[in-house]
């Protein structure tokens, strides 16, 4: 007994012991300052130390040990073969556990569809309602828990997409026409339930899973009108929502596949063979899904770029010319031509607007992508009406029109875009008049006899823009290429003019051999060279003297291919000789020009 006691007393001072050593460190601890930041180590420095407990001259021997002792941060613990701890965020197993339960939900829709019990068509509306209420939750939960949003969403897609496959391909419950008005309903509820918030992924989800939907149910089903019409109204949602101000970064999915729809709607229905499985369709409703696809961006970069000023992206510019062309080449095809006018039309018109935003709408130096865009568009708007809208005789004087007044208006607001717009028209009425094939024929084959009135009036248009063009003094270094296809109109023409001219009165006289045609030929090209270069010395236009050398390239080949093979001695005498003096005489008028 009195063993037992002793015990019990050594136990209790060792208690009493271990308590007075917890003190003291407990006291060491509030003692010491804890560094946590540079803003809170910048703290610590203004405040007063703390009072030792204990005197200085006899600290306790537990508190010098706890000062040489650093604190260390608790180490997470090792795991086998050295790999990190997996630490599972709160909430995610449960998020999936509930997607896996509503895709069971789904599953048990489409056994109570297979087992025939009840109507299938009831069920279908539940099981879409069923997706819809997933959407729903996804939107509403987005907010809270992204993750959660997501994961719903795309619970929701998995759910009514290989609903809506079963539904049309294996039950055959849905029409294609219906499946295509759930799709188009299932993207317009998911935009409008994440307006408010303006999400994205979401969206994205939804409007992915649609898309897909509808391009396999095209595949597999073969009807292009519903389908077609179904991403065309996608794309409208998505571009409206665009327009309205909700910044979409999906607007190139339903653009994507709206341009694919349309081009297998024109090449599969507006063929003269449908493929079997195919329904036909009349041109008319072939021709206005073609036309919407170019109404819907056309009318989006409208309000975006032109209404509320918004820098136009790569994905609209290349968007535009895909349907733009998508859409001409669809509605003639399938209206065989007979819609060309009222296209051409259009397309002026929208040339027209185009030009207005180039010069009144785009000012400003943050818009110079939008002027220079907008200006292209115009040049090619304007000459795709003008083959549409008129016919030949009329196309060339039209186009001669449009290139004096561009000429006109340049020299006026001195805009690079009209000056390159003039040399296009003039390039395009060239070549829509049978001015290109006879300066070709008299400058390298038959020499042609008198040209009809539409060469005429080609060079002397060509003759009128350089007039008016070429004497804008600001037009200095490179902005003297506008007017080299002018100046090259008006020369070259002026060749075959005088090489038809000499050929005309030498063949009233004697027969013309292949040799002395060659050799008229050569003598006028040197004459032409030697022009372009004087006149460029004379009036300091770097273009015409880039003329004078094109000339003498001509010539070269022109002695190669003509003058060898079909020349004389003689005849080559005299070509050789008109060559070479122009090599040792152009350089010569170039040097005093720079002299000058």
């Amino acid at each position: 007994m009195p063993q037992a006691v002793d015990n019990v007393a050594l136990a209790l001072e060792q208690l009493s012991e271990r308590l007075l050593e917890l003190e003291h460190r407990v006291a060491t601890l509030e003692a010491r300052p804890v560094i946590l930041s540079a803003a809170s180590a910048s703290r610590s420095e203004a405040l007063a130390e703390p009072k030792d407990p204990c005197p200085a001259d006899n600290p306790p021997a537990s508190d010098t040990r706890l000062s040489a002792t650093p604190l260390q941060r608790p180490r997470p613990p090792a795991t086998w073969r050295g790999f990190p701890p997996v630490e599972t965020p709160s909430g995610v197993v449960p998020i999936l556990g509930k997607a896996v339960l509503g895709i069971a939900g789904a599953y048990l829709l489409r056994a109570t569809t297979e087992s025939s019990a009840v109507p299938k068509l009831p069920v279908l509306f539940v099981a879409i309602l069923y997706a819809c209420i997933w959407m729903v939750w996804a939107v509403r939960i987005y907010t809270v828990n992204r993750f959660a949003g997501v994961t719903y969403g795309i619970t929701s897609a998995l759910i009514l997409s290989p609903l809506l496959w079963e539904s049309t391909v294996r039950f055959q419950v849905l029409s294609p026409a219906l499946a295509a008005a759930v799709t188009v309903a299932f993207v317009v509820l998911t935009i409008a339930l994440a307006w408010r918030h303006d999400l994205q992924l979401i969206p994205w989800v939804a409007t992915l899973a649609s898309v897909v939907t509808a391009l396999a149910l095209i595949i597999e089903t073969r009807e292009l009108v519903p389908l077609t019409a179904a991403l065309l109204a996608i794309a409208l949602v998505t571009e409206a929502a665009a327009c309205l101000g909700h910044r979409l970064t999906l607007r190139a999915i339903p653009a994507l596949a709206a341009d694919f729809a349309v081009w297998l709607l024109v090449f599969i229905l507006a063929s003269d063979t449908i493929p079997e499985g195919y329904h036909p369709a009349a041109g008319s409703v072939i021709a206005t899904l073609c036309f919407l696809l170019l109404a819907i961006y056309g009318a989006s970069i409208g309000v975006r770029s032109f209404a509320l000023r918004q820098p136009i992206t790569i994905f609209e510019i290349g968007q535009a010319v895909l349907a733009f062309g998508l859409a001409s080449y669809g509605v003639l095809r399938a209206t065989h031509g007979s819609t060309a006018r009222p296209l051409g039309a259009f397309f002026m018109l929208f040339a027209a607007f185009c030009y207005w935003g180039a010069s009144s709408r785009f000012t400003d130096d943050a818009q110079a992508r939008n002027r220079r865009v907008s200006a292209t568009w115009a040049a090619t708007l304007l000459l795709a009406g003008t083959f549409l809208v008129f016919p030949a005789n009329l196309q060339i004087p039209f186009l001669c029109v449009s290139a004096a007044a561009a000429t006109i208006v340049y020299t006026r607001t001195h805009k690079l875009s009209l000056g390159m717009h003039a040399s296009l028209y003039l390039a395009a009425a060239t070549v829509a008049s049978t001015l290109s094939g006879y300066a070709a024929g008299a400058l390298t084959e038959n020499v042609p006899g008198l040209p009809d009135w539409r060469v005429g009036i080609v060079a002397l248009t060509a003759a009128l823009c350089y007039g008016i063009g070429a004497s804008t003094q600001q037009d200095q270094g490179r902005r003297r290429l506008l007017w080299v296809t002018p100046a090259a109109i008006v020369g070259f023409t002026s060749a075959a003019l005088a090489i038809a001219a000499i050929v005309g009165l030498a063949s009233r006289h004697f027969e013309l051999a292949a040799s002395t045609l060659s050799v008229i030929r050569t003598v006028v090209i040197c004459a032409l060279a030697l022009a372009f270069g004087f006149l460029g010395s004379l009036q300091k236009r770097v273009e015409l003297a880039w003329l004078a050398y094109a000339a003498v390239a001509l010539g070269t080949l022109k002695l190669l291919v003509e003058d060898l093979r079909f020349g004389n001695a003689a005849s080559l005498v005299v070509s050789l000789l008109f060559y070479g003096l122009i090599l040792i005489l152009l350089p010569r008028v170039a040097k005093h020009r720079e002299l000058a």
